[in-house]
């Protein structure tokens, strides 16, 4: 075997030693897309991820599996100089759960997206490209200027009114990353999401209550 195969198969024995079978039930049946699950928690496969070096190819590897926490290691071991904007849309649109899109969203540098980039994906048609256009905006927040941070709010809006569990909870971090970081926003947030509480989707709803509730006790 060459060294990629090598930390491969170190990380797969790795997974295997630390296998749960029953969270690994729990998770694969509030998740059938993924071929696999150890249920291994997240903590213990950023350890594993650290204790080797970024590889673009073996994140390739890892992500083409279709195991779950394969795929999330996978978003830990890609180079900084290798996350494109193509690559990280690629992997937005094959992420099998909000987990992993949540966890892209951690590891990319979100400082190599442009916010036109961002506002760009949040027009699209693909869910997950759009959920992930917020959470990267969530983490950039700050760097943002007063027309984009407008647009991705009215967008997160809008895209907050469809029956999407990841859309929501996408939406939701950008919507509380503007509460903290643009606190003047806050009347104009809470008059923006009044009509997703009377919403028939109930995820509409679940984002208005994460919302008030941020703005209340947050």
């Amino acid at each position: 075997m060459n060294s990629s195969e090598e930390k491969i198969a170190e990380i797969k024995n790795s997974l295997r030693l630390r296998m749960n079978g029953i969270a690994a039930k729990a998770m694969k049946d509030n998740c059938q897309r993924y071929r696999l699950v150890y249920g291994v928690p997240m903590h213990e496969l950023r350890e594993i991820a650290a204790s080797h070096e970024k590889d673009n190819s073996i994140a390739e590897k890892l992500w083409a599996s279709g195991v779950r926490e394969e795929m999330l290691i996978a978003t830990m071991m890609i180079p900084n100089d290798k996350m494109s904007e193509d690559h990280i849309k690629r992997y937005a649109q094959e992420s099998p759960s909000l987990e992993v899109l949540m966890e892209l969203s951690r590891n990319i540098d979100a400082a190599r997206l442009n916010d036109d980039t961002l506002l760009a994906w949040a027009d699209g048609n693909d869910e997950n490209t759009a959920g992930l256009s917020m959470l990267a905006a969530a983490k950039r927040i700050n760097l943002m200027d007063d027309a984009h941070t407008e647009a991705m709010l009215s967008k997160s809006i809008s895209l907050g009114e469809k029956p999407s569990y990841i859309l929501a909870k996408s939406c939701a971090e950008f919507i509380k990353g503007c509460i903290h970081e643009k606190k003047t926003k806050i009347p104009e947030i809470e008059n923006k999401i009044k009509h997703l509480s009377q919403s028939k989707n109930k995820t509409s709803r679940l984002l208005y209550e994460e919302i008030m509730t941020e703005i209340k006790y947050g």
